[in-house]
């Protein structure tokens, strides 16, 4: 998916006290629910997501059938595109039932990856005043409000693609992770640990890491080992055994096998070779 391409087109703003669409209806672009209060039982493509409650989002991409009922809510519905390929067609688009949905006229080109399927993200109460606030200004409809909204309107976007993206491990989490890494070199690291630490299953980190780093958790811990090691080895005279050690490594003679796969030579033959480079 282009996050580039990122320009949403406004089409309305509404701020609800009630929502009932028993009946199956799909919507020609898509649409944003979030909770401000009360609360909110929705069926989105078949699947029954349950009972909504404040600070939830709901994403709906156009042309995905879904029902909605609320007895007691208060909930900003933002309708847009995501991308500005439909610009000729500014006001609201309202869903129709299923029965008649024209999926020729469905705004749904190029909507792929995160945001080509619904999405349901439960914490999101910190959105709530801007929610609000986007409500406000498309009520007063002063000034340039259309891209106003759509700019603020991205940065939600965003969000909602990183929180959501199965194919994307956030940056924050990578920074954390080597900061963790860093402070407990020289201890064992467990991939269930990891995942308990961060809130991730350690399959799910291990497979995010392929994708960004090129290697499991694992293979990235060792790589962190191993340019410590690399450190010590050129600014320390401490001996294998020793560095072994600090970095973790279970004994000097496996610290000596990992180190001459990765490097293709031995922990005391790069000492050397750097000793006589650096002289």
């Amino acid at each position: 998916m282009e996050y580039t391409r990122l320009n949403p087109v406004i089409r309305s703003v509404s701020l609800y006290e009630k929502i009932n669409r028993t009946d199956e209806c799909v919507g020609y672009d898509c649409r944003v629910i979030y909770i401000v209060s009360g609360e909110l039982t929705a069926v989105v493509g078949g699947e029954k997501l349950g009972h909504l409650a404040p600070g939830n989002l709901l994403y709906i991409p156009a042309g995905v059938p879904y029902k909605l009922k609320s007895k007691y809510l208060r909930a900003v519905v933002v309708t847009f595109d995501p991308y500005d390929d439909y610009t000729e067609q500014t006001e609201r688009l309202l869903p129709v039932a299923l029965a008649d949905y024209n999926e020729a006229l469905c705004h749904k080109k190029g909507i792929e990856g995160p945001l080509g399927k619904h999405i349901l993200l439960p914490d999101m109460e910190a959105e709530r005043d801007l929610f609000l606030r986007i409500s406000n200004i498309f009520t007063s409809a002063e000034g340039h409000y259309r891209a106003q909204i759509s700019a603020m309107f991205k940065l939600v976007l965003l969000k909602i693609i990183e929180a959501s993206d199965e194919n994307s491990l956030p940056t924050h989490m990578v920074e954390e992770l080597d900061n963790y890494i860093r402070a407990n070199v020289s201890d064992e690291i467990s991939n269930t640990e990891i995942g308990a630490i961060f809130g991730y299953h350690p399959f799910y980190v291990s497979r995010m890491l392929k994708e960004r780093k090129g290697m499991t958790l694992r293979q990235y811990i060792i790589a962190y080992r191993l340019k410590n090691a690399k450190r010590m080895l050129e600014l320390s005279d401490k001996s294998a055994a020793e560095i072994a050690e600090e970095c973790g490594f279970t004994d000097a003679s496996y610290f000596a096998k990992t180190f001459k796969s990765a490097f293709g030579i031995t922990p005391k033959e790069y000492r050397n070779s750097f000793k006589e480079d650096f002289i």
